[in-house]
């Protein structure tokens, strides 16, 4: 699980995101994208240090209710399809 609040005290600490993220075992875009989203929304790590793990989590990146542009391919029929071929 991502360390949001590690990556912000880290940040605050003027740590570069290469270094943050070699630290915290994550991609320099994790990283990135951390530090925008907490741009985003105006939170500083003072802040962040009032929230749970997952509660910052949520805060940072909150679950959207979208549908994919795409629909997912009937397996069956692929199968099906698959199997006149060998035959």
């Amino acid at each position: 699980m991502t360390q949001y609040r590690e990556i912000l005290r880290l940040h605050a600490l003027g740590i570069s995101n290469m270094d943050i993220a070699a630290s915290r075992q994550c991609s320099r875009n994790t990283v990135t994208s951390v530090l925008k989203r907490a741009r985003e929304i105006n939170l500083s790590y003072s802040e962040a240090e009032g929230f749970a793990d997952k509660g910052l989590g949520e805060k940072l990146f909150p679950q959207s209710e979208f549908r994919p542009a795409y629909r997912m391919p009937d397996y069956e029929q692929v199968h099906r399809g698959r199997c006149r071929r060998a035959a």
